[in-house]
């Protein structure tokens, strides 16, 4: 027999409740389950033709009613607007024969029709080539620099390093020798700062140090892979913005493996971006090898039909998942720092750590815990209990070996999204809170952070995490806040005392839908994000009384709906150069019409990078 089929549409629409219905057709005799996947919360007092045995995050498993072959249903509250908001990963269980039935789409319906086409993506500009991001000055001058494949390169420091990083960037084989015509020069610059100029002679780079040298070398590969051997000349003086130029990549939603990180940061360190932030764990999977509990990741890092962790996002009932030894991690920072970057590793807490949970029950679950909650993306069992001595045994250990395998300075312990009602019904800590003289739960949340914080300070680290930390008021201003919500969390933050790192998402989430357009891929629970919405992105206004406090800028990519490279490439460029002008370049010298005309050359760039882009629309 073949596998059976099933059919998905929208039934209807009342207001932003939407109703679905399923039809299935060559149903196994046995009796049966359907299992999918759903980024949406089903009321289960909706339900015609059957019953809902089971909702888990996005994984629902129904139980249909004797002889039906058609499930009604309401998601309430929840409008779809993408193709992509369709349930996913259908399969059936036996359950009379323990077995496993494929299921095929055979169509979907969103009952959706297009908007009308707000037209083209990038005004009408002559090319030119450029160097993104916009440095600020930039003088060109006349002749060529012809540019050998094996060039030789001098400076007053041994520079292996540098010329191995603009040797993978372009494919050329540049040497230090004293016979160069390419000379790296110790100058009285601020540390980032740099001088690059091209002679038909030489070319010379100015700078005080590696930072600066490494930023005049990534201009010089652009300017390399734009023109080739024959380089035109100019004069470049240059310095950033911003100290904080980031990209956010969530591995925990969908595992990517380390080629797949090498080659974002080769990329991001063509753009200049310094911070690589590495979100290892939440809801969905741990990714992270923590000696002290094995669990963590033979449990939690993997998800299917059976497991601890049920199937979420795309599903499907195989085991999905995969983590990070630490030698892997060793080798990551390692790569990181030969390019400039520091990677920040995230540890998602006290929400998002439904994963955590499941794998370590016995340190991580209060029996008598009545509590009810459904987190925002509807976990009822996704936050660590701020009472419980298990708790802290599971996050002291998780922090020394974090600590020991990030020799940077900071690590980023999440707080966002700690759902209402979490903590209420809990015995511990009711008890914690009279003993402490707590009188909101929230504050539970700060004694946890105000805990990971003072831990992480004994160690010689610096706490970071989201705007939520300061629920509960117990964070010290030490810690930086990642302002994700809206531009004015960062500001009341900085205004606060707070050192700030700028991640608004109707600005800066890289997951977010290009467009309207229902088949364009990506998120739009902030609104939608083109190219030109990012570029206009101003972290720090110019009148704002606070902005010493603005560190820079994060432009953060969460992978529920990133499921193979090709798609982490469309949803990232050409949004990140957009993103590196941001971080980089001051309002005066960031204008519109001139990115767009620099674009085709970086474009060019990306093409023999084999980066598959979004083409933007003319």
């Amino acid at each position: 027999m073949s596998a059976p089929l099933i059919h998905t549409r929208v039934d209807h629409r009342d207001g932003d409740d939407v109703w679905f219905r399923f039809t299935l057709s060559q149903l196994p005799a046995a009796p049966w389950k359907l299992h999918f996947c759903l980024a949406r919360q089903i009321d289960p007092h909706s339900i015609e033709g059957g019953a809902l045995e089971r909702q888990s995050g996005s994984y629902k498993v129904m139980v249909p009613h004797e002889g039906v072959s058609e499930l009604r249903f309401c998601c309430r509250n929840t409008p779809l607007k993408h193709d992509s908001d369709m349930p996913k990963g259908f399969f059936l269980s036996l359950e009379s024969k323990g077995q496993l039935q494929p299921l095929v789409l055979e169509g979907e319906d969103l009952g959706l029709t297009n908007p009308p086409s707000p037209g083209p993506d990038l005004p009408p500009v002559e090319a030119v080539n450029g160097l993104v991001p916009q440095p600020a000055h930039l003088i060109y001058t006349e002749g060529n620099f012809r540019l050998a494949e094996r060039a030789h390169v001098d400076g007053p420091v041994p520079l292996a390093s540098l010329l191995a990083h603009f040797n993978e960037l372009t494919g050329l084989a540049l040497t230090q020798d004293h016979d160069a015509e390419i000379h790296l020069v110790e100058a009285t610059l601020p540390p980032e700062g740099y001088e690059l100029t091209i002679t038909p002679e030489e070319i010379v780079i100015r700078a005080a140090g590696e930072a600066g040298w490494r930023h005049g070398l990534v201009s010089l590969a652009q300017w390399a892979l734009q023109h080739g051997e024959s380089l035109p000349c100019l004069t470049v003086r240059d310095i950033p913005r911003f100290g904080f130029r980031g990209i956010f990549l969530d591995c925990a939603r969908h595992f990517h493996s380390i080629a797949t990180l090498k080659r974002l940061l080769k990329q991001m360190s063509l753009y200049k971006f310094n911070r690589f932030h590495w979100h290892l764990t939440d809801d969905e999977g741990w990714r992270l090898e923590i000696k002290a509990f094995p669990q963590l990741t033979a449990v939690g890092a993997w998800r299917g039909h059976g497991l601890a962790v049920g199937p979420q996002l795309s599903g499907g009932p195989d085991p999905y998942g995969g983590y990070y030894t630490q030698s892997e991690v060793r080798e990551l920072v390692a790569y990181a720092a030969g390019l400039g970057i520091t990677i920040i590793p995230e540890i998602d807490i006290p929400g998002h750590c439904h994963a955590a949970i499941k794998a370590l029950p016995e340190l991580l679950v209060e029996e008598a815990d009545r509590s009810r909650f459904l987190s925002v993306q509807y976990f009822d069992d996704n936050v660590l209990n701020p009472a419980l001595p298990g708790t802290y045994r599971f996050l002291d250990a998780v922090m020394d070996e974090v600590c020991d395998l990030f020799p940077g300075s900071q690590v980023h312990m999440g707080g966002d999204e700690v759902p209402t009602g979490v903590w209420t019904d809990s015995p511990a800590c009711q008890q914690l809170m009279a003993e402490q003289g707590y009188q909101d739960c929230r504050e539970l949340q700060g004694h946890l952070l105000r805990h990971c914080q003072q831990y992480l300070a004994s160690k010689g680290k610096q706490m970071l995490g989201w705007e939520e930390i300061l629920h509960g008021d117990k964070v010290s201003r030490e810690a930086t806040v990642f302002a994700w919500t809206s531009f004015q969390a960062g500001l009341d933050a900085a205004t606060s005392g707070y050192p700030v790192v700028m991640a608004p998402a109707q600005h800066l989430y890289l997951d977010l839908a290009w467009s309207q357009d229902i088949h364009e891929p990506g998120l739009y629970w902030a609104g939608t994000l083109n190219l030109a919405q990012v570029h206009a992105c101003d972290p720090a206004p110019a009148d704002f009384h606070a902005n010493d406090n603005i560190l820079g800028v994060l432009s953060p990519l969460w992978s529920e709906l990133i499921t193979s490279r090709d798609r982490l490439d469309y949803m990232l460029f050409p949004r990140m150069l957009a993103t590196a002008e941001v971080a980089w370049s001051t309002p005066a010298r960031k204008v519109w019409e001139h990115f767009v005309a620099r674009l085709p050359g970086q474009l060019h760039i990306l093409d023999q990078l084999q980066v598959r882009y979004r083409v933007p629309q003319r």
